[in-house]
């Protein structure tokens, strides 16, 4: 017997996202899924597993659903309530005309019956934030309570007789861990495929001691709101059955019978999961959607449509009026001479035009006059940092708030007027059940103390969590006795009036563009722009660290290499340190994982941190995680200093 494809809960919030999607989902051996590469999404979805266990921990005679098939569940879901009048289940299952739901935490007491669907999204309840200005319920929170419409809907039609409230229980940023620890009390394990949150012997207690950090938010008034209006999701507009439970029942039967809904393509599509490049095997999704909708070869979709425009806001529009291609997008974009550098048009433009032929670089941008007049505000020697952090939903230190960062890691290359490039030095405080703020701050002092040299970042990250620290040691108790000095540096390098860091990001944004970044200025997209581009440094640093006279490394061999060439050009350094690190794996047998030893994005090393808190780890899988964490960081800060210094030769 065929098993039934029930549209879940999961799979309403994809529809809603692009109906089409539900085609693709769940074709891992069929079509591209970004999404399960996302290192970010993966460090959101471990706080989710957690917040989830702590919340059932705060109903200690629930009984879990354990069942993994939608038929076993179902039925062990219908056995208990079939035999109790009053129980908490964790995960049963509903099912109506093809809709399913497992509800994260089901109280009933008789007739009366509560859902609370547990997120790991921040609340304020002192400031709670869900009804907007112009708007009934705030685009921010919209997609939960639609979410947790869907599954009131399928259970009040499974359960007619009974009375239904709904909630949210969400991390309360208003409140504060009353005990340390509690973070590592929750760990993710996976079992037979499927990831869960499991706890050690002490969550228990933590749980009762920090049960505020969970605040239950009635929403059954703005669920009301929801079943009353049309949803609005891509291709809405061209329909006119859209109240919920038709739209939820034409998804469920699309999803049945395996069929595609035709696409609406919109501006979202750009960050579609559904999306492979020219080499993979596996199918495009987005390429057949766009071929679709807009009769666009794939060849045609390669070179660029108006969906790939960095920045621009215009997309449905030009979608709307039949204008796909990226080159055929340049007479809605109008450019004004800017004398600030390029202009967000600007950027546009080149993108969509490609680099004027009098430009006499060829094949990239660069504005000399912009980068000469920021840098001559600038002091040798040029400091580069750059931080690693963590900002979960259950804390791990007492007296912090959900999402609040701790900052365990930094990155110190220097660069001198004669062109030598140093790794200075570098902080890691992972010491498990130690607040680490505090000590690291006082490590970038000491290391930024030495010289009045002016300081760069990359994006305005380092600046938020150096105010944040500031904003820790006015408010907590626990300040060090050097709070005022500890202050004083931080105010000296953030304020505009001090030695305020350098935003590179901004440079890049203001002075370089190349056809390779589509217009991007993250340093993963600058740093193999600008190296590829540079003979200098392609010389430089396709020789050994150990025989590169401008170079010094604190985590890397004397043999290590940065510049290497492949067929399609020159590899990308965060990649050679991503197949450096596996090299290190398969050389060694005291690694258990090798998503334990490679940090390549920030929100790995956020899960490594979370990692190195727990006692458990050896001495050797913990040292691992650190070089790993360490490699990662000080490539961050060579990655502003090569950059830099090919602007440096280009000006």
């Amino acid at each position: 017997m065929s098993l039934t494809r029930y549209l879940t809960k999961s799979r309403f919030k994809l529809a809603m996202e692009c109906p089409t999607k539900l085609f693709y989902t769940g074709k891992e051996n069929e079509y591209k899924n970004t999404k399960g590469d996302d290192e970010y999404l993966e460090s959101l979805a471990e706080g989710g597993y957690q917040v989830g266990k702590m919340a059932m921990l705060l109903y200690p005679h629930g009984v879990e659903i354990r069942a993994r098939s939608n038929r076993a569940s179902l039925s062990e879901t219908s056995t208990l309530l079939q035999s109790h009048d009053s129980i908490v289940l964790f995960e049963p299952a509903f099912e109506f005309e093809g809709l399913l739901v497992r509800v994260d935490i089901f109280i009933k007491n008789g007739n009366s019956i509560e859902l609370i669907e547990v997120k790991a999204k921040s609340y304020d309840s002192e400031n709670p934030d869900i009804e907007g200005s112009r708007t009934l319920i705030k685009s921010d929170i919209l997609p939960y309570i639609e979410d947790a419409a869907f599954q009131k809907y399928v259970v009040s039609n499974a359960l007619p007789k009974c009375s239904i409230n709904t909630f949210l229980m969400m991390p309360d940023k208003a409140k504060t861990a009353k005990t340390d620890g509690l973070n590592q009390c929750f760990f993710i394990e996976e079992n037979n495929g499927f990831k869960e949150a499991n706890c050690t012997a002490e969550a228990t207690e933590q749980t009762k001691a920090n049960a505020a950090l969970l605040t239950r938010v009635p929403i059954d008034k703005y669920i009301d709101i929801v079943m009353s209006k049309p949803l609005v999701y891509p291709g809405s507009e061209a329909n006119t059955q859209n109240y919920l439970p038709d739209r939820a029942s034409i998804w469920a039967k699309a999803y049945r019978d395996d069929s595609r809904i035709d696409p609406q393509i919109h501006k979202g599509c750009s960050e579609c999961e559904f999306r492979a490049i020219k080499q993979e095997t596996l199918k495009s999704g987005y390429h057949e959607c766009l071929q679709q909708f807009t009769g666009l070869t794939t060849k045609e979709i390669d070179q660029g449509t108006v969906l790939d425009i960095w920045n621009f806001r215009r997309k449905d529009e030009l979608i709307a009026q039949g204008v796909f291609r990226v080159q055929d997008a340049s007479d809605f974009i109008k450019v004004k001479a800017s004398e600030n550098g390029l202009s967000n048009a600007e950027r546009q433009r080149l993108q969509i035009d490609g680099i004027p032929p009098s430009d006499d670089r060829g094949g990239f941008y660069f504005d000399a006059g912009y980068f000469s007049r920021e840098r001559s505000n600038w002091r040798y020697p040029y400091h580069m940092i750059d931080f690693e952090t963590s900002t979960v939903a259950l804390p791990f230190f007492k007296g912090m708030r959900p999402y609040e960062p701790i900052a365990f890691q930094f990155s110190h290359h220097v660069m001198h007027e004669n062109g030598h490039i140093e790794h200075r030095n570098q902080a890691l405080v992972t010491e498990p059940g130690g607040f680490p703020n505090f000590n690291f701050v006082r490590a970038l002092k000491n290391s930024l103390d030495t010289d009045d040299g002016t300081i760069f970042r990359w994006a305005t990250h380092e600046n938020t969590i150096l105010n944040k620290i500031k904003e820790q040691l006015i408010e907590r108790s626990d300040a060090p006795s050097d709070k005022h000095e500890l202050i004083q540096f931080i105010e000296s390098i953030t304020d505009d009036a001090g030695r305020s860091m350098v935003d590179l990001e901004k440079i890049a944004l203001r002075c370089f563009f190349h056809p390779n970044t589509n217009g991007l200025t993250s340093i993963k997209k600058v740093l193999p722009a600008v190296l590829g581009e540079s003979k200098p440094l392609k010389d430089e640093y396709s020789k050994p660290i150990g025989e590169t006279s401008t170079l010094t490394s604190t985590n890397f061999p004397d043999s290590f290499i940065w510049y290497r060439e492949s067929g399609s050009g020159n590899l990308d350094p965060y990649t050679l340190l991503r197949s450096y690190t596996l090299e290190l794996f398969r050389d060694s047998d005291s690694i258990s994982s090798p998503e334990n030893a490679i940090i390549a994005e920030g929100g790995s090393a956020s899960l490594a941190y979370a990692r190195l808190q727990s006692n458990g780890l050896s001495v050797t899988e913990r040292k691992h995680i650190e070089n790993a964490l360490l490699r990662y960081c000080e490539l961050d800060t060579l990655a502003m200093a090569i950059i830099l210094k090919g602007w440096i030769s280009w000006a």
